[in-house]
C-alpha cells in the first residue's frame, strides 16, 4: 500500500469548488454506518414517508409461472420446491424427480433436467473450486436425493443482448454433466450452500454437517468426490446407527461469510451454530452456539414477545443473512423471526465493538471469533400505522407471520402471511434524511425507518437480489439513499411464489419525488412539505438527477416531470442571503463567508448543484488515476488506475449536466437576469444584496469550470489508455514518472502539479507520434475537442504557420507558395480565437504581401467569430456600447477584425467595389455586415446594398432596443418580401405595445390591428394557394401553418371588436368633458373587456359601452343587461328634448345594428317587452307596428321579432287582455309589413334571403289569436286578424 501523498495546491479559480465538492463527498461519508444507528439494544421507529402513500418497494413486473410448471406444481402426489438462483436469472422448481429451471427475464424459456430417477430434496448454485472445470463453468449446480449428491456444471452466456438498453434476455444456460457424485446414504440434505473458493456444505435430517469434497481426479490415496461429515464424533464411526442414543438436532438453513470465513448454521431449535473455516478456508471448527436467542431478545427489548409462554407462540427464525464488511465490522449477521424482529448479532466483544474503526483487526477472519452475541433486537413496523407522522420504539405492535425473508444493505423485506392465497411483502428501509437531520442534535442517531406493505399472490418461497449494483457490497455511505445520481432504481430484488415471479424496485428518495411530480394534481403545498422534510439543498439535488439524464431516459420521462422538476429549481430554490446567525454544530453548509462580515448563505439550487457534482465524481475522485506498475524485466512503468468503464459512466453524468447548464443559462444570475433577492437584515443597503449575487455567481461559476475541467481529465485519462499510457510513460523523466504515481483523480482536475503533469504527458505523447513518423492530426484534433481546459496546441499550430508563410514568401514556383499559405491558413483558422488582435494583423499584412486577398477576409472573419462565440459584441452593439461595458473589449477586438478588410478594400476600391466582389465576402457575421453597410453608405455606394441583396437587414431591424420607426420599416419589409404572415404579427405586436418610448394613440392600433387582420387573411390565401410562403416560424407544416395564422387571425378579430369598444368609450369620455386625462389613458395600451368595464364604462355610467361590453365578453347577465337597457330607454324617453318613442326608437335601431344578434347584449324579448311597456305609457304617441318597426330597422329579421312578440304574447295569454290585444295587433302590423315588402320586392333588412318568416306558424299563430279574440267577443280584432291570415294564405 502506497504512502498517501500530500494534497497538492489546487487552482485557485477552482478552489472554492474543490473544497465544496470535497465537503459534500465528506459528509456522504460521514452518514451513520448501520451499526452506529444500532447501538441501542433495540428500536422500532418509523417515520411515515411523504409522500405518505410511498413504498419502500414497488412491483415493477410480475410474470407468471408457465402454464406447463404450473400444472407440474398443482400436482397433490408430486413433491415440489422452489427457489431462486439470482446469478443466473433462473428460478428452480423440483418435481419429484426433474428440476426445472426457468428463465424469468424471457417469462417462458424453461430449462427441464429428468436425467435420474430419484426424488430431488434440494438443490443449491455454488462457486466451482479453481482448476477442476473448463472456463465456461462459471457455477456448479448441486442436486441432492436420498440416494446421492451429484455436481452439474453450470454454462451461462449472458450473450450480446445483455449489453442492448431494454433487453429482457436472461442469458443462455447450459447444464454439463460432471460425473462428480457421493452417495447420501439415505440422509436427504435439506439444505446446502457454498464458499467463495469452491467448498460445499451440507446439512443432512439426521442432524449432521456434511462437506462435499471434490477435485479433477482421482488421487493415489484419495477420491475423486467424497462426503465428509464435519459434526460427528470419531467414536460414531464404530457405533451403529439403531444403537445411537439421539441424534443432533437437524439444521434447517445455513449462510457462508466468505469475508469473516465463517458458515452460520440454523437449528431446528432456534439455536445457531458458528463454525470458523479458518484462516485460508480449508478448516471447520464451531465457534459458538447461541442457544437462548428468544431469552437474549426479550432482555434486550421489552416488547419482544416471540417465544413468551403467556402468548403461546414458538419462537421460530425464518431466515438469516449476512452482513458484509462494506456495511458494518462489528455486526455479521441478522436474523428474522417469524414474528417479523430483526435480530442482529456480533462476533466482536462488547468492549472493542464502541470503537470499532480503530481496535478491530485490519484482517478480520484471521482469527476465530471470540463472541457471538445477540446486540440489537428491531422491533417490526405496523402494518396498519395511525395517522401520526411517526411510530416510536415503544409503541406497541402486532406480531407479524413471516415465513422467509431478506436483508441486504439495510432494506429488510419479510413474506408475511396475508392469507391461504396471498403474502404481504413488508418492506423497511433506513429513512435517511430523518437520520441525518438528527445528526447535528444528535451525534448518535438512532435508526428509523420507512416502512410499507405489497400484497403478493401465491405463497412465497424466496426473495432474492438480482441486477444490484450493490450486490458486492456497498460502502458505509451505501445506507445512505440521498446519495444516490442514478435516475433509475438501484435495486431490483425477485420474489419467488407459487404463481410467478415478481419484479420489485427499491424506492429512493429521488424515486419518491419523481413520483411526486407525476401527479396530475400536484399542489404547492405537497411540494414544500417534501422539500421541508429532505431540505431544499437535497430536493434541488434530486431535480438534478432527474434532469441531467440520457436522451433515451429524458424521452421516456414524461414532460409534466421535467417541468415540474425544473419549476423547484427555479421558482423553489430559493435565493442566497445573509445568515442569520446560528449555534455551532448547527451550520447546513453552501455558506460563503465575507471578509470582515457576515456569511451569505447560498441558494439551495446552487447547494443542490454541488451535492449532485460532488456525488456524481465521487466514485473516482479520491482514487488514483495513475499508478506505477514494475513489468516483467523489472522496468517501472504508469498505468491507468481507474477502469476505463468507471471513467466514462461519470464523464456522461458530467456531460448531461453540463449540457443542463448549458441550456439553462438563466441558472447563473447576470445582471440582466437576477432573480428577487430578500436579505435577511431589510436594512441592509443594495450593494450588499448584490454582494449576495455575486458570490452565488463566482461559486457557480467554479462549480461549472470544475465541471468542465473533471470530464476533459476523463477525456485525458481515456486517450492515453488508447495510446498506450505504459509506453508514453517511457519518455518522461523519472521525477515526473514519481509525481504521477498514485496522482489522485482529484488532484490531477484541480492542482496545479497535475496540470503540468498533463502537459508533460501530452508532450510525450507528441514526440512519440512525430518519432513514428505518425501524424499527430488526429491527437490534436482529440485534444483540441476535449481537453482543451488542459492543454491547447495553438502555439504549434501558431509556430507551423509562420513558418509556412516564411516558405511561402521564399518560394520560386507560385503554385508552391499558394499551397504553403493554404496550408498556413488552415492552421490559423483552427486557433483564430486565440490570436490576439495585433497578430491577426500581423499575419493579414503578410497575406496581403503574398496577394491572397481572400486568406485576409478569411481569416480576419474566422478570428472576429471564434474569439466572440456568444456573440457578446453583437449585443454589446445592439445595447448602445454602454461605457465601461464588460463587453466592450471584444467588440473593439472584433472591430479590429473587419478593420483589416475594410482596409484592404478601401486600398483596392477600383478592383472590389462591385456586387459580385463584395458578395464572394462570408455574410454571415452579422456585426461585419452592418459595418460593411455603414462604410458602403458612407462611400455614397448605398445602391451596393440592395444589388448584393444584404442578408441582415431583417435581424437588424429586428434588434433591441426596438423603436417605432424600426418596426414599421420590419413589416413593410415583410409585406415586400412577401411575408405577410410575419407582417401580420409584426403589426398586431405594435397594436398591442405599451412600453413607453412608442407614442401609439388608440386609433393607430385599430389600424395596425384592422392591416394585421388583412395581411393574415392575404397570407392564409397563399399558403391554400399553394403560392411560395415564409412560414411566421420555422419547421411549420402547412397545415401547421395555416392553423396558427387562422388563430393570429381570430385573435385579432377579438382585439379589433374590443379595442372599437375602447375607441367608444374614448370618444363617449371626450363627448361627455372634463375626462381628457381619462381618455388619453386609452391610448397607452389595449385594454381587456373586464378593465373596460371596471375602470371606466361602469364607474362613469357609460350604459351603451356596457352594452358593447356585454356582446364582446358575452357575459350573459339578464338581470344587469334589463337594467342598462331601461335605464337607456328610460333616459331617451324622459328627455325633455327628445321626440318620445321616436326617439327610443331610433336609439333602439341605433344599438341594435351593433349589438345584434347578441343574446347577452340584445336579448329580443327583453328589449321588445320594454318597447310595449314604453308604447302603452305613451299610447298618444303610438302608432300600430311601432315595436316591429323599431326592431327591424335595427336590422332583426322579420321571423326574430315574430318569435320575440309571440313569446311575448304566450307568457301575457290568459293575463292582462290589453297587453295580449296589443301583442297581437304588433304582430299582425308586422305580418302585413313582411308581405307587403315581399309583394314590392324591397326588404329592410340587410340580409332579405334570410328574412324569411315562418309562414306555417304565422298562420298557426294567428289562427290561435282569432280563437282568443272570439272568446274575448273583440269583434273588431277578429276581423283584423282574419284580414292579415287570408292574405297570407293567398299569397303563400
Amino acid at each position: 500500500m502506497e504512502t498517501p501523498r500530500p494534497p497538492a495546491k489546487a487552482d485557485s479559480a477552482l478552489l472554492p469548488a474543490v473544497n465544496l465538492v470535497e465537503n459534500k463527498i465528506k459528509s456522504d461519508h460521514q452518514f451513520p454506518a448501520i451499526s452506529d444507528l444500532l447501538h441501542a439494544s433495540s428500536s422500532g421507529e418509523y417515520e411515515l414517508a411523504i409522500p405518505s402513500d410511498w413504498q419502500v418497494v414497488t412491483k415493477q413486473r410480475h410474470i407468471q409461472l408457465p402454464d406447463a410448471l404450473f400444472e407440474q406444481y398443482d400436482l397433490l402426489e408430486c413433491r415440489c420446491f422452489m427457489g431462486l438462483f439470482p446469478e443466473i436469472k433462473r428460478a428452480w422448481i423440483t418435481v419429484d424427480h426433474r428440476l426445472f429451471l426457468w428463465n424469468y427475464e424471457d417469462e417462458s424459456d424453461f430449462y427441464s433436467f429428468d436425467d435420474q430417477e430419484q426424488i430431488i430434496v434440494s438443490v443449491a448454485l455454488v462457486t466451482p473450486k479453481p482448476g477442476v472445470f473448463v472456463d465456461t463453468i462459471k457455477h456448479v449446480l448441486v442436486v441432492a436425493t436420498p440416494l446421492e449428491v451429484f455436481l452439474l456444471g453450470v454454462g451461462y452466456d449472458t450473450g450480446k443482448l445483455a449489453g442492448m438498453r431494454g433487453s429482457g434476455s436472461g442469458g443462455e444456460v447450459t447444464l454439463f454433466a460432471t460425473q462428480i457424485s457421493v452417495p447420501a446414504d439415505g440422509v436427504a440434505m435439506t439444505s446446502i450452500c457454498g464458499t467463495s473458493d469452491g467448498r460445499v456444505f451440507m446439512s443432512g435430517n439426521d442432524g449432521s454437517l456434511y462437506e462435499f469434497a471434490y477435485q479433477s481426479e482421482d488421487g493415489w490415496l484419495t477420491k475423486k468426490a467424497k462426503k465428509i461429515n464435519l459434526t460427528s464424533t470419531f467414536t460414531s464411526y464404530f457405533v451403529p446407527t439403531f444403537l445411537s442414543a439421539k441424534h443432533d438436532t437437524a439444521a434447517l438453513s445455513m449462510v457462508v461469510d466468505d469475508e469473516r470465513r465463517l458458515l452460520y448454521v440454523l437449528l431446528q431449535d432456534a439455536s445457531v451454530k458458528v463454525f470458523w473455516l479458518g484462516a485460508d478456508g480449508s478448516k471447520f471448527l464451531q465457534a459458538h452456539h447461541h442457544k437462548s436467542i428468544a431469552k437474549s431478545a426479550a432482555m434486550l427489548c421489552t416488547q419482544f414477545f416471540e417465544g413468551a409462554a403467556a402468548d403461546g407462540v414458538a419462537f421460530e427464525i425464518a431466515s438469516m443473512h449476512v452482513i458484509p464488511l462494506s456495511e458494518s465490522r462489528t455486526l455479521s449477521l441478522v436474523a428474522i423471526t417469524s414474528g417479523g424482529c430483526r435480530l442482529y448479532f456480533s462476533p466482536i466483544k462488547r468492549t472493542q465493538r464502541y470503537y470499532e474503526a480503530s481496535s478491530l483487526p485490519a484482517q478480520i477472519g484471521e482469527h476465530q471469533p471470540e463472541a457471538f452475541d445477540l446486540v440489537h433486537v428491531r422491533l417490526p413496523p405496523d402494518l396498519q400505522p395511525t395517522a401520526s407522522r411517526s411510530m416510536q420504539s415503544f409503541a406497541p405492535r402486532p406480531i407479524l407471520n413471516v415465513h422467509t425473508g431478506f436483508y441486504r444493505n439495510g432494506t429488510a423485506l419479510l413474506a408475511h402471511t396475508w392469507n391461504e392465497d396471498h403474502d404481504s411483502i413488508v418492506g423497511a428501509a433506513p429513512a435517511c434524511a430523518h437520520i441525518r437531520a438528527r445528526i447535528p442534535r444528535q451525534p448518535r442517531p438512532t435508526l428509523t425507518e420507512h416502512a410499507s406493505s405489497a400484497r403478493v399472490e401465491g405463497r412465497t418461497w424466496a426473495i432474492a437480489e438480482i441486477d444490484s449494483a450493490g450486490a458486492e457490497g456497498p460502502t458505509s455511505a451505501g445506507l445512505n439513499d440521498l446519495a444516490s445520481v442514478s435516475i433509475a432504481p438501484t435495486r431490483s430484488f425477485a420474489v419467488l411464489t407459487n404463481a410467478g415471479v415478481i419484479i420489485l424496485e427499491k424506492q429512493r428518495p429521488v424515486d419518491m419525488l419523481r413520483a411526486l411530480l407525476a401527479r396530475p394534481a400536484l399542489q404547492d403545498s405537497q411540494l414544500k412539505e417534501f422539500i421541508d422534510a429532505y431540505t431544499l439543498d437535497e430536493t434541488c439535488a434530486m431535480c438534478f438527477t432527474i434532469l441531467c439524464v440520457d436522451d433515451y431516459s429524458l424521452h421516456a420521462m414524461s414532460m409534466q416531470v421535467i417541468n415540474a422538476a425544473r419549476r423547484i429549481l427555479f421558482e423553489f430554490g430559493g435565493v442566497p442571503h445573509y445568515a442569520e446567525p446560528v449555534a455551532a454544530g448547527f451550520a447546513t453548509g453552501g455558506g460563503v463567508a465575507v471578509a470582515n462580515g457576515p456569511t451569505i448563505q447560498l441558494s439551495g439550487r446552487h447547494n443542490g448543484l454541488a451535492t449532485y457534482l460532488a456525488r456524481t465524481l465521487q466514485p473516482v475522485w479520491g482514487r488514483a488515476a495513475t499508478l506505477s506498475k514494475t513489468d516483467r524485466v523489472g522496468a517501472s512503468r504508469l498505468h491507468i488506475g481507474i477502469p476505463t468503464s468507471d471513467l466514462v459512466e461519470v464523464q456522461e453524468r458530467l456531460r448531461h449536466l453540463q449540457r443542463f447548464l448549458n441550456n439553462n443559462q438563466r441558472f447563473v444570475p447576470d445582471q440582466l437576469n437576477q432573480m428577487p433577492v430578500q436579505p435577511v437584515d431589510s436594512s441592509r443597503p443594495s450593494a450588499d444584496v448584490a454582494s449576495c449575487w455575486n458570490a452565488e455567481s463566482a461559486s457557480l461559476r467554479a462549480l461549472f469550470d470544475l465541471l468542465v475541467r473533471a470530464s476533459e481529465v476523463i477525456s485525458f485519462l481515456c486517450l492515453l489508455a488508447d495510446f498506450n499510457l505504459p509506453v508514453i510513460s517511457d519518455s518522461i523523466s523519472e521525477a515526473q514518472r514519481k509525481t504521477l504515481s498514485g496522482i489522485l483523480f482529484s488532484q490531477l482536475v484541480s492542482s496545479e502539479t497535475g496540470k503540468l503533469s498533463c502537459k508533460e504527458l501530452i508532450l510525450a505523447l507528441i514526440n512519440l507520434q512525430l518519432k513514428q513518423h505518425f501524424s499527430i492530426d488526429s491527437v490534436s484534433d482529440v485534444l483540441s475537442k476535449s481537453c482543451s481546459s488542459i492543454f491547447s496546441v495553438s502555439d504549434t499550430a501558431l509556430y507551423k504557420a509562420l513558418e509556412y508563410l516564411k516558405l511561402a514568401a521564399e518560394a520560386e514556383e507560385g503554385a508552391e507558395a499558394v499551397t504553403l499559405a493554404n496550408e498556413a491558413l488552415s492552421l490559423l483558422t483552427g486557433i483564430s480565437s486565440t490570436l490576439t488582435a495585433k497578430q491577426v494583423r500581423d499575419i493579414c499584412e503578410q497575406f496581403e504581401a503574398l496577394g491572397q486577398y481572400t486568406a485576409v477576409a478569411s481569416l480576419s472573419l474566422a478570428c472576429a467569430s471564434e474569439s466572440d462565440p456568444n456573440n457578446d459584441a453583437m449585443a454589446y452593439w445592439s445595447d448602445g456600447k454602454p461605457a465601461n461595458d464588460a463587453r466592450e473589449p471584444i467588440y473593439h477586438k472584433r472591430m479590429e477584425c473587419y478593420r483589416c478588410v475594410i482596409e484592404l478594400l478601401d486600398k483596392r476600391r477600383a478592383s472590389v467595389l462591385n456586387a459580385k466582389s463584395l458578395a464572394q465576402l462570408p455574410n454571415n457575421d452579422a456585426l461585419f455586415q452592418f459595418e460593411l453597410y455603414e462604410w458602403l453608405v458612407a462611400n455614397d455606394q448605398s445602391a451596393l446594398l440592395f444589388q448584393m441583396r444584404a442578408p441582415f437587414v431583417e435581424k437588424y431591424l429586428s434588434l433591441e432596443p426596438r423603436t417605432l420607426e424600426r418596426c414599421d420599416m420590419l413589416w413593410h419589409f415583410y409585406i415586400h418580401e412577401n411575408q405577410f404572415g410575419k407582417a401580420s404579427v409584426v403589426q398586431r405586436e405594435l397594436a398591442s405595445l405599451s412600453r413607453d418610448g412608442f407614442d401609439i394613440d388608440l386609433a393607430r392600433r385599430i389600424e395596425y390591428l384592422s392591416l394585421s387582420i388583412s395581411n393574415g387573411k392575404i397570407a392564409i390565401d397563399m399558403v391554400r394557394g399553394g403560392q411560395i410562403r415564409v412560414p411566421t416560424r420555422e419547421l411549420l407544416s402547412e397545415e401547421e401553418e395555416i392553423n396558427e395564422l387562422v388563430a393570429l387571425l381570430r385573435e385579432s378579430e377579438d382585439q379589433l371588436e374590443i379595442a372599437q369598444v375602447q375607441l367608444e368609450i374614448q370618444q363617449q369620455l371626450r363627448a361627455l368633458g372634463g375626462h381628457e386625462t381619462l381618455a388619453r389613458t386609452l391610448d397607452r395600451r389595449l385594454f381587456t373587456v373586464s378593465e373596460l368595464y371596471e375602470q371606466f364604462a361602469e364607474p362613469l355610467r357609460l350604459w351603451d359601452a356596457m352594452l358593447l361590453i356585454l356582446k364582446a365578453s358575452n357575459h350573459d347577465d339578464p338581470q344587469m343587461v334589463e337594467e342598462i337597457w331601461l335605464t337607456i330607454l328610460r333616459t331617451v324617453l324622459d328627455d325633455s328634448q327628445s321626440t318620445g318613442l321616436m326617439a327610443v326608437a331610433s336609439k333602439v335601431s341605433r344599438l341594435g345594428s351593433r349589438l345584434y344578434p347578441s343574446a347577452a347584449a340584445f336579448p329580443l324579448p327583453l328589449i321588445a317587452g320594454i318597447l310595449a311597456e314604453l308604447s302603452r305609457e305613451r299610447s298618444d304617441e303610438y302608432r300600430p307596428g311601432y315595436v316591429g318597426d323599431t326592431l327591424v330597422h335595427a336590422n332583426v329579421p322579420h321571423w326574430a321579432v315574430f318569435e320575440a312578440l309571440n313569446m311575448l304574447y304566450v307568457k301575457t295569454a290568459g293575463g292582462d287582455a290589453g297587453t295580449a290585444e296589443f301583442l297581437v295587433r304588433e304582430i299582425t302590423a308586422l305580418t302585413t309589413t313582411w308581405m307587403e315588402s315581399t309583394q314590392s320586392g324591397s326588404r329592410d333588412s340587410p340580409n332579405p334571403n334570410e328574412d324569411s318568416m315562418p309562414v306555417m306558424a304565422v298562420d298557426e299563430a294567428l289562427s290561435q289569436y282569432i280563437v282568443n279574440a272570439t272568446l274575448n267577443n273583440n269583434v273588431e280584432l277578429k276581423n283584423e286578424i282574419q284580414r292579415v291570415q287570408e292574405n297570407i294564405r293567398r299569397i303563400f
